[in-house]
């Protein structure tokens, strides 16, 4: 049983795993200043990675973490890639531009961190619900089109969605993925399905992937203070302790950013880690056993297929490799 725990720390779990971090090349979505993804990108600066691509919405706010990393070592390829993930035709436009890039020949990892939660109901540039077009559905697209760069990385290479204890709240709402076009919206039980989503996206990954010798993880990362709450209210807080309480369960505690980018590095860069017997979800760096800490609904291999195949038609294009 690995050692890692509640309060183990990014830079720790990079410092264990050095041949995994040097000269690699890592992806990670959502890295603005005072978030996981930021802290995620600087513990890796540590391990001397080749290059860290850096996908957001605006360079202002990317600033800060790649001036960090640049503080850290100077020698890393820092790279910042404009995307908007309300919109396909965006994430479309940045993954060509990373697939030209013959600076980028592969991606060793890929790390999906980038969220919004709990917003009041809104819709995507193609009018899709918000938080699944930005959560799950446009790093669904973002991934399959830079699979040629992720298989280009050979066996070893990892995709990493990032979760949330927050699936535990909701499934997929298969009659209606937009609540009836916000008639029936709850701004916890979309976050719930968008992250739901990510975790059977994980599912369908590695049934796809095998054969290859690429592993995903999904995770939760725990409970951090970033910019990701900004549209929590004391209702919605009342709301999520009350469903809690409801399950048995209390609010867990908080973590630094530090604790915060744990598991996400864990699910990165541990080779010890195997996804196999539907155990790809991770909380507290560690496998999650637990189905009251992650969903059946979440692990469902035929909803996996399911949902992949919903997706594919979404985005208006299937996926082979």
């Amino acid at each position: 049983m690995s050692h890692y725990n509640f309060s183990s720390e990014g830079k720790a779990i990079v410092a264990d795993f050095p041949a995994q971090v040097k000269g690699k090349t890592f992806l990670i979505t959502g890295p603005s200043e005072g978030g996981v993804g930021a802290e995620t990108a600087i513990s890796l600066a540590y391990g001397q990675p080749s290059t860290i691509l850096l996908l957001g919405r605006s360079l202002p706010k990317i600033q800060p973490t790649i001036d960090a990393i640049s503080a850290i070592n100077p020698a890393i390829h820092v790279k910042f890639v404009t995307v908007s993930l309300d919109s396909l035709a965006s994430v479309r436009t940045a993954a060509e531009s990373i697939l030209l890039d013959e600076t980028i020949p592969k991606l060793d990892v890929v790390i999906n961190n980038a969220a919004i939660m709990a917003c009041p109901y809104g819709e995507s540039v193609d009018g899709f619900e918000l938080q699944f077009a930005t959560n799950y559905l446009s790093h669904f697209l973002l991934t399959n089109l830079l699979m040629p760069k992720i298989l280009a990385a050979g066996p070893g290479a990892r995709i990493v969605n990032v979760s949330s204890m927050g699936h535990l709240f909701g499934g997929i709402n298969w009659e209606s993925l937009d609540f009836n076009k916000g008639k029936d919206y709850h701004p916890f039980v979309a976050y719930a399905q968008g992250k739901t989503a990510n975790v059977l996206f994980t599912v369908a990954l590695n049934e796809k992937l095998a054969s290859r010798g690429v592993k995903s993880w999904a995770l939760h990362p725990g409970s951090i203070t970033s910019g990701l709450q900004k549209h929590m209210t004391k209702e919605l807080y009342d709301d999520g302790y009350s469903w809690l309480a409801k399950e048995g369960r209390v609010a867990s505690a908080r973590k630094t950013l530090q604790q915060g980018c744990s598991t996400t590095l864990r699910a990165a860069l541990d080779p010890a880690l195997e996804p196999k017997d539907g155990s790809i979800y991770l909380s507290d760096c560690q496998i999650v056993t637990d189905r009251g800490l992650v969903k059946p609904y979440a692990l469902d291999p035929e909803d996996a297929r399911k949902l992949w195949a919903l997706s594919e038609e979404m985005v208006g294009q299937k996926f082979s490799f």
